[in-house]
């Protein structure tokens, strides 16, 4: 790659870091100008052939992430801050000096839903002794299945999530300190104190030390090349910051893979569906997430192409044709079939599945099924934003899907009466790291 060296010292610059669960991604921010000058996605490949569980190399991904980061503090003089934000939930074991002995066990793993010797799921388990509902692919679920299992590594010191691995091999560290944005994510966490449930924990048999200390603080926790390294954050945290300027009356929808809604609120006792994550400077994010999202979009789209492929057509993608028919349908002003596009479950119950309703011999057509499938992936949005304590009113739509699927920014808007604006910002994990560190450097705020 071209060298792009700025030899105006005025020019300063963050870097935000974002390993994501299939790619990881990189932003320069110049702080002068408040904007992103450059950004970088690479596969990394990392999923381990694993009949069972849903496991990464955790050195494939390391050595992606190093490489884009040092490419950059290459290419870049006057990089003043580092920040770094990944997918949350998932984790890795490490060793007393600091060094992984364990795949990453991602958000995606199930073992939290498969049975233990007394027939109880590790989700089941930790309810009837804690009394604390705790999810599949949560980091405490997942090891509290290993040791159950007696499959935890051995000589295990502490476990991590992929961005504090990451930011610890970047700044020669043997240990760190965990966000609270991160460190909610691995389950069974005081939001109110900002610390895990010790008590609790340890009445599951899990000797306790095995967890990280925590902070909920913007800190920095090293360097790398004599740049400030930032604690890493959680995604959802980091593309908040990215995406949303002004947080007082707008909220975040993000459909990718999965999607969520999110809203910067005050303290309050959620329930089943809605997740009260730790933000930053004291405030927290109201977050009601979604498993399908726009994954069952692709799903009825491999449902055409199987079609189309068995009748003797092309094996190609159906998305081009699918978006003209959901917009043709929409414009009509059509009945949309009813679908409940839960077909991956839902966190508080897993074994939910979706529907389709409302079937009759006008509105089975293939178009009012596509559109049905998008007004229900807004829908499923809708009710977990309806539960929320706080209101915007007004939304930023980000995610894969809403570049995808051109329909779909207009229907949110139906469904939740309210303007819906677009994020233009490429990846708004990354940017949103970026913010971040500036912040733990006390150069500006994220509120600037």
């Amino acid at each position: 790659m071209e060298k792009q060296i700025y030899k105006k010292e005025s020019t300063t610059y963050a870097v935000g870091i974002d390993i994501g669960t299939t790619t990881v991604s990189a932003v320069v921010y110049d702080i002068k100008n408040k904007t992103q000058i450059k950004s970088y996605s690479t596969f990394h490949n990392s999923y381990v052939i694993c009949e069972e569980y849903s496991e990464q190399s955790v050195e494939k991904i390391i050595e992606v992430a190093s490489s884009i980061l040092y490419q950059i503090l290459d290419s870049y003089k006057n990089i003043i801050s580092i920040g770094i934000t990944g997918q949350m939930h998932g984790i890795l074991y490490v060793d007393k000096n600091g060094n992984s002995i364990s795949n990453l066990i991602n958000w995606q793993d199930k073992r939290g839903d498969k049975n233990l010797e007394n027939l109880k799921t590790p989700c089941q388990q930790i309810f009837d002794i804690t009394g604390e509902k705790a999810y599949t692919g949560y980091g405490i679920v997942t090891h509290f299945y290993n040791h159950e299992k007696d499959i935890t590594p051995p000589n295990v010191s502490k476990i991590v999530t992929i961005m504090d691995y990451f930011a610890m091999k970047i700044c020669g560290l043997s240990e760190t300190v965990m966000h609270t944005s991160v460190a909610s994510s691995l389950g069974l966490f005081d939001n109110k104190n900002h610390q895990f449930k010790y008590e609790k924990i340890s009445s599951l048999g899990i000797d306790t030390r095995i967890l990280p200390s925590v902070t909920d603080k913007s800190v920095i926790i090293g360097k790398c090349r004599g740049i400030p390294v930032s604690i890493p954050i959680g995604d959802n945290q980091a593309s908040f910051l990215g995406a949303v300027k002004e947080n007082e009356n707008s909220m975040l929808v993000n459909i990718g893979t999965g999607s969520q809604v999110s809203a910067v609120c005050s303290y309050f006792e959620s329930d089943d569906d809605i997740e009260l994550r730790p933000f930053i400077e004291g405030k927290y994010l109201a977050c009601g997430s979604a498993l399908s999202g726009g994954s069952a979009y692709a799903l009825l789209e491999g449902f055409f192409r199987e079609y189309a492929k068995e009748s003797g057509i092309n094996d190609t993608p159906q998305y081009e044709i699918m978006n003209k028919l959901a917009y043709e349908s929409y414009k009509k002003g059509e009945k949309c079939l009813k679908v409940d596009t839960s077909f991956s479950g839902k966190r508080s119950n897993p074994h939910h599945r979706g529907a389709i309703l409302d079937i009759g011999k006008e509105s089975f057509t293939p178009s009012n099924l596509i559109l049905g499938v998008i007004r229900g992936m807004c829908y499923e949005l809708y009710e977990l934003y309806d539960k929320f304590p706080i209101k915007k009113s007004c939304m930023i739509a980000s995610g894969g899907a809403v570049e995808k699927i051109p329909i779909l920014k207009a229907i949110l808007s139906d469904t939740f009466c309210m303007d819906v604006s677009q994020s233009n910002i490429k990846e708004e994990a990354a940017e949103g790291a970026a913010l971040f560190s500036l912040l733990a450097i006390k150069n500006i705020s994220c509120k600037e």
